[in-house]
C-alpha cells in the first residue's frame, strides 16, 4: 500500500502540472492576440493536442469513477482541455483569410 505522504505529494504535483502548462499556455495567447496573426501556426497540430487531452480527461473521469481517487487529474487535464481549445479558436480567430483573385479583400 502507498503511504498517504506519498499519494499527498502526487497530488500536489499533478496540480502543479496545470500552473506549470498554462504557463507555457501563456506566451503564445500573448503573441497571438498582440500579432494577431496565426499564419505560421499549424492548426493541425493543435487540434491533435485538443483530442488527446478529450481522450485524457475521458480516462482521468473513468479512473476517477473506478477508484473513487485522482481528482488532481481530472484538474490537471480539463485545465489542459481548455487551454487547448483556447489556443485552437484564436489560431482560427486570428487565421489570414485567402483572397479570391479579382476580388478586394473586405
Amino acid at each position: 500500500m502507498v503511504p498517504d505522504s506519498v499519494i499527498i505529494a502526487a497530488n500536489v504535483c499533478q496540480v502543479a502540472t496545470t500552473f506549470i502548462s498554462l504557463s507555457a499556455y501563456l506566451p503564445q495567447w500573448i503573441k497571438l492576440i498582440q500579432t494577431k496573426s496565426s499564419g505560421d501556426i499549424s492548426l493541425g497540430s493543435w487540434c491533435l493536442w485538443f483530442f488527446s487531452a478529450s481522450f485524457a480527461l475521458f480516462y482521468a473521469i473513468v479512473q476517477y469513477q473506478l477508484n473513487g481517487r485522482g481528482w488532481p487529474l481530472i484538474i490537471s487535464t480539463f485545465a489542459s482541455l481548455g487551454s487547448t481549445l483556447l489556443t485552437v479558436s484564436l489560431i482560427v480567430k486570428f487565421r489570414p483569410r485567402k483572397v479570391l483573385k479579382g476580388r478586394k479583400r473586405t
